[in-house]
């Protein structure tokens, strides 16, 4: 008897928790839905763009429209560092025709997408007003005239620039340490989810 009533126990047990892996998966599939539509990014950079995401046991799919190809990469990166995500496929699809590589537009893209996965510079507070000929102007504002040389310094390492003009206005705050930490070319680790970037991109 005892003997028999350890076996139903076990197999309630076993049946209780094929019952809870699911609902713990959904839980967990819903929060990271969430947590990307709440996050700092997607409200802040990304409210203008239509965004679809689908969680399933953390493998993350992301759809719709973006209206450029950074904020393309930008989605991907963002829910990429949320907890509990395994993969990303990212479906999104930038509106209007793709620039013809080497353009002056092309150029222009790569060079927005670029500042924007570097800590050490604030690709927010960047303004890539225009590229010419290869000729990159950048407005804006720097924390620091290292931030400044060092924004320089990653738009020209972007294939097809062939000059930049940075008429970026450096300010007085506490960004040098960090400008001076990022060093020279070397590229800085990609953002953490909902992280506020000004500043520190």
């Amino acid at each position: 008897m005892k003997k028999m009533c350890s076996i139903s126990l076990m197999v309630a047990a076993v049946a209780l928790l094929a019952l809870s892996v699911p609902v713990h998966a959904s839980t967990m599939d819903s929060r990271i839905e969430s947590s990307a539509r709440d996050s700092y990014v997607f409200k802040t950079y990304l409210k203008g763009d239509d965004i679809k995401i689908q969680s399933k046991d953390g493998a993350v799919t992301l759809t719709g429209i973006v209206s450029e190809e950074s904020h393309k990469s930008l989605a991907r990166e963002t829910v990429a560092g949320l907890p509990g995500v395994k993969t990303v496929e990212n479906r999104l699809e930038v509106k209007g025709e793709r620039p013809a590589e080497n353009s002056d537009a092309w150029v222009m893209m790569k060079v927005k997408t670029s500042l924007l996965f570097h800590r050490s510079v604030s690709g927010f507070k960047t303004e890539v007003k225009g590229v010419k000929d290869g000729i990159v102007t950048l407005l804006g504002e720097a924390t620091s005239q290292a931030q400044k040389d060092l924004t320089t310094e990653y738009a020209r390492d972007v294939e097809g620039v062939k000059d930049v003009k940075n008429e970026m206005q450096p300010g007085t705050g506490g960004g040098n340490n960090h400008a001076r930490e990022g060093g020279g070319k070397s590229p800085g680790k990609p953002r953490q989810a909902g992280e506020k970037f000004e500043g520190d991109n």
